[in-house]
């Protein structure tokens, strides 16, 4: 019994895990570029039951289970739809790969969040205040601007001329799932990911970078829905494994000669 009850707590703990990954998803299902994680679970080591004896089976010594643990957190890198706003500032990455950007202490990130602006020096810069990585500022007077599927960032001047300032290069990673998650979109390198690797848009499997679109979350509210409603069902099984247990507990305790 002691036994079951280890188990059944074990179960409730990965599944309230996995609530929380689940509930993570659904409130980020708005967030751009955001991708969805996953709950990866595995056996604890069975171990072996019973006395040696006269085998009155096949197998005499039956193995029993010690409970369920969550092994990792899996991000899914599937590619989000493509929301079109024609906002020149809103850039998004149709395929793989991803921006850097840089805080002001000099410290690197990378995103899928493309919803840019500008800020009073003429960078452009994320709603959080981190810096593109460019070659090039967006100085008073111009008209326009425009980024081609390649990066190539071209301005029109105030007297009409257009004119290439630079590009715009995106990164990859050996593993990308494996970035660490820094928050507000914000990822960065660690010794699973990988080192970044820049390429330039649409060159060597890397995605081609559209203006005017921004990626929504790769989340599916039905999916999500479906595992909530899963993980509450086994939540409660293993609940009740406990109360059964402790009502077996409790009746061999008062136990009468």
């Amino acid at each position: 019994m002691i036994k079951t009850l280890s188990n059944g707590v074990s179960g409730m703990r990965a599944q309230q895990f996995k609530m929380d990954i689940i509930g993570n998803n659904i409130a980020n299902v708005q967030t751009v570029g955001y991708k969805r994680s996953k709950a990866n679970f595995s056996e604890v080591v069975r171990q072996a039951i019973g006395d040696q004896g006269i085998p009155a089976a096949d197998n005499p010594r039956p193995a029993e289970g010690s409970g369920v643990q969550v092994i990792s957190v899996h991000r899914v890198l599937n590619q989000g739809d493509l929301l079109e706003t024609n906002r020149p500032l809103d850039l998004s990455i149709d395929g793989v790969g991803y921006f850097k950007v840089i805080s002001s202490d000099d410290r690197e990130y990378y995103t899928r969040d493309g919803s840019f602006n500008i800020n009073n020096e003429g960078e452009i810069v994320t709603s959080g205040g981190y810096r593109l990585e460019t070659d090039f500022i967006l100085e008073e007077g111009i008209r326009s601007f425009s980024v081609d599927p390649k990066g190539v960032v071209r301005v029109i001047e105030s007297d009409g001329t257009e004119q290439e300032v630079g590009i715009i290069e995106l990164y990859t990673f050996p593993a990308p799932a494996a970035l660490l998650s820094e928050g507000n979109n914000l990822f960065s390198e660690n010794e699973f990911s990988g080192e970044a690797v820049s390429s330039e848009a649409g060159e060597e499997g890397v995605g081609f970078i559209r203006q005017g679109f921004l990626e929504n979350s790769n989340v599916d509210l039905t999916q999500e829905m479906v595992s909530m409603i899963e993980a509450q069902r086994a939540y409660s099984l293993n609940a009740r494994t406990i109360q059964t247990a402790d009502q077996m507990w409790s009746q061999a305790n008062n136990l009468r000669k």
